[in-house]
């Protein structure tokens, strides 16, 4: 059974090779939170589906949107044949591929489509056409993959990456990351605003969230810069300042959580 993953054979190409085989059989592409699959009868495509959760998209639309995935796991299963037609094959599909991957080639979006849509804490004056306002004001609070599923893909996928570029609207990691239980441990010197945490808890955090973070600390419910420093496990280090005005001390138990 071939499988692997995209980062390393890209769509079009993944889709070509198994043109030129003349192969039969469906290609089921899995990155989170999408499901795709193409299917290939004699070498020719005839069917290609895309599922973000309620939402599909069927034929050449499903194409496109699997033309832009940078990296997904993928499985090609012989001889399944699909449930129906949405493409008639033929050279229409590598070059249907090919103007895609041009297209998505072109744009700035991240290549996990896990992240999630908001508006960025900071606003800034930004003048936007009436699609884009749109657009910025249906896709808050959703994972990129379930915007893309929609007509008019490319389209679509040009207008976040003009919001994104603009910075009035932010794509940012879902964080699934337990809350540590800290004990407060004073640190002497100038300075405010910074929580110090151990390396190893730090680099976990890290390895996890890709993305940058800060950590929200209960009580107070505050949220603060945060920096790794070694040998304090089980601690949350705490400048002076901060401790006199978070009224914390040595020894008092809270609650760390990143957030980005």
């Amino acid at each position: 059974m071939l499988e692997g993953n995209l980062a390393e054979f890209p769509f079009p190409s993944l889709v070509g090779a198994l043109m030129s085989a003349g192969r039969t059989g469906r290609l089921l592409v899995r990155p989170p939170h999408l499901e795709g699959e193409v299917y290939v009868q004699g070498g020719q495509v005839v069917h290609a589906r895309v599922q973000a959760g309620e939402k599909v998209l069927e034929g050449e639309e499903a194409l496109d949107l699997l033309a832009g995935l940078r990296r997904a796991p993928f499985r090609f299963e012989p001889e399944t044949l699909p449930p129906h037609t949405t493409l008639l094959g033929g050279l229409a599909v590598p070059a249907r591929l090919a103007e895609a991957q041009a297209a998505w080639q072109a744009l700035s979006l991240p290549a996990d489509w896990g992240y999630v849509l908001r508006l960025p804490s900071k606003e800034g004056a930004a003048e936007l056409t009436p699609e884009a306002l749109r657009v910025l004001a249906q896709v808050e609070g959703k994972r990129i993959a379930e915007v893309l599923v929609a007509p008019g893909v490319l389209r679509l996928a040009r207008i976040l990456h003009t919001l994104l570029q603009m910075g009035v609207l932010e794509a940012v990691p879902v964080v699934e990351v337990p809350p540590e239980h800290l004990l407060v441990l004073p640190i002497y010197g100038p300075g405010h605003g910074i929580a110090y945490v151990d390396e190893a808890l730090y680099a976990a955090w890290a390895r996890a969230i890709r993305h940058g973070f800060r950590l929200r600390v209960t009580p107070p419910g505050t949220t603060m810069e945060v920096r790794p420093r070694p040998n304090i496990p089980g601690r949350l280090g705490l400048l002076e300042e901060d401790l006199k005005r978070l009224r914390l001390r040595r020894g008092d138990k809270v609650e760390a959580v990143p957030e980005v």
